[in-house]
């Protein structure tokens, strides 16, 4: 193999596999420089490569230190040898000359040779890794590659990612050649190459996702407070404006559905409820539990505790399926969250009207403090009974009493 050739070979592999010019002179420098050692048992004082595109080769250069007497032709040249490349050279000085890397030992071009494919490949491993580490906390589109029980195996064109079972949507087929959108979580340096762990279940993909679809995020006018999810089932979007022009889940939205629909066509069978973030817990409750219709918020803000009430017909929507719906309003506001609906409170009224001393009036005081059932009273304990417009200790001990028996 000639130069021509030798530049030729070059050339395929920086097209073929998208290397720079830089990475790929560099890992035949390091080559070159490591089988000219092998060959003089010294490495040269340095070396360097000029490509001559309009020739279709390159030059391989290295410096030599000029003497009376050469010891080692690693390093130097003779003062006769050195005036045929600089007539005005002296002892002492150096000089620069092109050598052929093809004159080296067969064992070090060999070696060489191999040590150069191996920092090619090396060089566009990190190449790849740097690429794909700038991702990070990004969306990456690939296509199916295969499934497994353990992981879904996800081409992304110059490199795999994995895709584990646990960070899949649950309810999604994951068929060979469909096109996935994921989260890259994280990209770890590994022998083999880059290690790509992807994610369709992690909040943050849900994040980005409405980031694309809606400008407004990107611009800082509407802000993503947080984000709660049963992937594959449902997620729950706080947001909130910036202008109050700007109505937040309108701007997710958007017109006739199109930004919402763009999202959730990239998550399968999830439903997502868009909630508008208010400072009033009761509001943000009543907001949390949408599509819901709230008829009643109460809050305990030292148990950090509310009672919602809301019609019969809304019971099951406000609770979803497996209580998905109002796990995940307790998760985004923090409160633990009790459901009754009006059908259920006034059965419970007709037991409170039976208490010592309840009648019509005291009825509504109790409701007025969160008391709606026998359980409200008990969990209540005496003292905060006795806060009760119309109750003083000794009623509030005989009501206690009361509704313990009954629940016994």
């Amino acid at each position: 193999m000639d130069k021509r050739e030798l530049f030729s070979v070059l050339e395929s592999i920086r097209r073929e596999r998208g290397i720079p010019q830089e990475s790929l002179l560099e890992g035949i420098k390091e080559a070159l420089y490591f089988a000219y050692k092998k060959k003089y048992g010294r490495p040269p004082r340095d070396l360097w490569m000029v490509l001559d595109e309009d020739k279709g080769e390159f030059k391989v250069f290295v410096k030599k230190l000029v003497v009376d007497r050469v010891r080692n032709k690693a390093v130097e040249i003779s003062l006769e040898e050195a005036k045929n490349i600089n007539s005005e050279i002296k002892v002492g000085e150096e000089v620069e000359l092109e050598v052929n890397p093809l004159d080296f030992s067969r064992i070090a071009a060999s070696t060489g040779k191999h040590v150069m494919m191996q920092q090619i490949v090396e060089k566009e491993k990190d190449r790849i890794y740097e690429e794909f580490k700038k991702k990070e906390g990004e969306l990456i589109s690939g296509t199916v590659r295969y499934k497994t029980d353990r992981f879904i195996l996800i081409d992304l064109g110059k490199v795999e990612g994995i895709l584990p079972e646990r960070e899949s949507l649950p309810r999604r087929s994951y068929k060979q050649g469909e096109r996935v959108l994921a989260y890259v979580m994280q990209v770890k340096r590994e022998p083999r190459g880059p290690h790509i762990l992807l994610s369709q279940t992690h909040p943050n993909f849900l994040r980005r996702l409405f980031e694309r679809e809606v400008p407004e995020i990107g611009e800082g006018i509407v802000k993503i407070r947080q984000i709660k999810r049963d992937a594959g089932r449902r997620a729950k979007v706080v947001v909130e404006s910036q202008d109050d022009k700007v109505d937040p889940v309108g701007a997710c939205v958007g017109l006739r559905g199109s930004r919402i629909k763009a999202i959730l066509k990239e998550m399968g069978s999830e439903r997502i409820d868009i909630i508008k973030y208010s400072p009033d817990i009761a509001e943000f409750i009543k907001n949390a539990l949408k599509p819901a219709e709230i008829q009643e918020v109460k809050v305990d803000s030292r148990k950090k505790e509310a009672k919602v009430i809301v019609g019969d017909d809304q019971l099951s929507l406000a609770i979803g399926a497996n209580g998905e719906n109002v796990k995940l309003a307790a998760k985004l506001t923090g409160w633990q969250i009790d459901i009754r609906s009006l059908g259920q409170i006034e059965k419970e009224a007709h037991l409170l009207q039976d208490l010592p001393g309840v009648g019509e009036k005291i009825l509504a005081s109790l409701r007025k403090h969160g008391f709606l059932t026998l359980k409200d009273i008990v969990r209540g304990g005496l003292e905060k009974l006795s806060q009760v417009e119309g109750i003083g200790p000794k009623m509030a001990e005989r009501i206690l009493k009361r509704a313990q028996e009954k629940l016994d």
